[in-house]
């Protein structure tokens, strides 16, 4: 009896889940990382935190996958003078756990070389995607700036 209580108990446990749950703190905690990788990689570190088929809504047509992704942010993200920076609001996550959003305030500047800045401000939605190793990546990606 003992035996079979204990084999039960441990096919029960295999077959939960592994690991803990995501909650919207890791969203948002993978949110403030993306923003980290931008400021201190440019480009390259904007289009790493998006899946290989992610999709970035700019104004003109979205621009999908990674390398066409970088391709487009690089000549802003890479320029000297020029940064952008967000902060997530809110966000939410799917009962799958494996799909949510985050939401917030974005904040460009570009510095001229006479010394002059221009300042835009927005807002954004961020939809993540959980990867099979456990990290989350971007799978939509949307800004729109203020009315001016």
């Amino acid at each position: 009896m003992r035996w079979s209580s204990l084999l039960v108990i441990a096919v029960l446990g295999a077959c939960g889940p592994s690991g803990p749950q995501p909650t919207v703190v890791d969203l948002m905690d993978a949110d403030r990382a993306f923003d980290l990788a931008t400021a201190e990689q440019g480009s390259a570190g904007w289009a790493s935190w998006f899946a290989d088929d992610g999709v970035m809504f700019d104004a003109a047509q979205p621009v999908v996958g990674r390398a066409a992704i970088r391709a487009e942010m690089a000549p802003v993200l890479d320029s000297s003078g020029v940064s952008l920076t967000w902060s997530p609001e809110a966000g939410e996550l799917a009962a799958s756990g494996d799909l949510g959003y985050t939401r917030g305030r974005w904040e460009s500047r570009v510095k001229a070389a006479d010394g002059t800045e221009t300042v835009r401000t927005g807002s954004y939605v961020t939809i993540w995607r959980k990867m099979k190793d456990g990290t989350w990546k971007v799978a939509v990606d949307i800004g729109n700036p203020d009315e001016r």
